[in-house]
Order: C-alpha cells, then structure tokens, then sequence
C-alpha cells in the first residue's frame, strides 16, 4: 500500500485558502457534507478543488455524477493541476457515471478494466435504485486497503438527479444514511451536491437534519465585475457553531478559481 500523508491530518481542505479558513482548517473526516446551490450558481468547481487537492495529498477519490459525463470534469480537474486519465490508471481516482444510460433499467453496472480509455470508471445503469447506487461506491473503492493511514474522498453530483427519479422519499434517506454510515466506518469524507430550490423546503430540511455540515453555494450579481460572483456560505458544521454565517466570495475565469476580496 502507498504511503498516505493526506489521512495523517483531521482534515480535508478544499486548496482554497479563505473558504479552507472560513470553514475551520478544512472538512473534518469521516463525515457527510451538503453542497447546496441554487439556480445559476456553480457548485462543481468548488466540489472539484476539494477532490483535486485530496489527490495532490495523496487521498483516494471518487466522484458519482449523474449529470456529466467524465470529459466535462476532466478539463476542470486539469484546472487544477490534476491529470484526471494518470489518476485513473493510478487508482487514485475513480469516476462512476450514473449519467450516461443510467435510465436503461435491467442493465447491470460495469467497471471497464480492459478498455484503456474507461480503466477506472464505473456505470450504473439505473440510478434509480439508491441501493445500487452505494454499491456501486463500494465496488470502486474495493482496490483501497483501507486503514488509518488512508484518506478517501467522495462526491455526488447530485443527490437532486437521484430525487428526481427515485420518487420515494424512503429510499432517499436510506441512500443518505447508509452513505453516512459508510463514511463513519471508513473514515471518508463525502460532498453531496443538492439543488436546494428545486425540492420542496421541508424535505429539504428533513435531508439537512441527516448530514455533518452544510455549504451553500449562491450567485451574487455584481455591476462591479463581468462575470457572476459564486459565494459560499457555511450553514452548518456540527461542533463548530462558531462557523456559521461565515461567507467567501469567488469568479470563475478561464477555468480558474479567482478570491474576491
């Protein structure tokens, strides 16, 4: 097994210095995050930094999309300096599609190991079933020897796609549980992006009440600056009340993170 200097911290930062320093040092492990955005707001960026840095220190990754497919991630983890195919041949990286063909109900999740453009990327067929949607998680860790030394990071974009077609608010909260149980147990820290204004707001609350913490992502129209200002703002991180309310401001420029003072 690799040596791991990335789990022997508490924490897992974004690589962002103000929101890193807005959210205490970083996200602590073993625990569950909301990413919630609104309409036109751009989550995936901020979600991407945090995987991006996880691998620069030397964590295992993961990221369950339902809603691109590998290309469009892989030009902004090359934003950051990543080589998103290397770290999928590296097993430092794994990408389980859950967008393209993931409404063919009855086909079977695949993990393409022979073809050399797919080595690490996992399919679900049917995202329909939250079940199969864990365990397809599970299969693509199941290369990491996990142990104490061993940092894993997660995202799911976005549990808002799994809602949609799911319909039964039952199985949602499984999902989340059994993905919050796994989390305790393996020491992984996981981001679930959510798109808070297009559920209703007690089912909302209800999801809220399940997590570890809290981000939400809004966009900030400013005369001053061409293009839109994402903020963030920490709604919840248990044990840390001292953090709540606590904002940062950023421009996305050229597939580029930019602070706003």
């Amino acid at each position: 097994m690799l040596g791991n200097f990335g789990a022997s911290t508490s924490f897992c930062k974004f690589g962002l210095p103000t929101l890193d320093e807005a959210i205490g040092g970083g996200l602590p492990r073993a625990s569950t995050f909301l990413i919630e955005q609104e309409i036109g707001a751009e989550a995936d960026p901020f979600i991407l930094s945090f995987l991006a840095n996880g691998l620069q220190s030397m964590d295992y990754t993961y990221l369950l999309s339902t809603e691109q497919t590998f290309d469009f991630y892989k030009k902004i983890f090359q934003s950051f300096g990543r080589n998103p195919d290397m770290e999928l041949r590296t097993g430092r990286l794994r990408f389980i599609d859950a967008f393209s063909g993931s409404f063919q109900a009855g086909l079977s999740s695949i993990m393409a190991t022979t073809d050399a453009d797919h080595i690490g990327v996992e399919r679900i067929a049917d995202i329909t079933d939250p079940r199969e949607v864990n365990e397809s998680i599970r299969r693509a860790l199941l290369h990491v020897q996990k142990g104490p030394t061993v940092g894993i990071r997660g995202a799911v974009i976005s549990l808002s796609s799994i809602i949609n077609t799911v319909g039964d608010n039952k199985q949602v909260f499984s999902f989340l549980q059994n993905r919050r149980a796994m989390d305790k147990l393996e020491g992984s820290t996981t981001l679930i992006a959510l798109n808070s204004d297009a559920h209703d707001p007690l089912f909302i609350r209800a999801i809220e009440h399940m997590v570890d913490g809290i981000l939400r992502v809004t966009r900030q129209d400013d005369p001053n600056y061409e293009e839109p200002i994402q903020q963030v703002e920490v709604i919840m991180i248990k044990g840390r009340a001292e953090l709540v309310g606590k904002k940062t401001k950023f421009q996305f420029y050229s597939g580029r993170i930019s602070e706003i003072d």
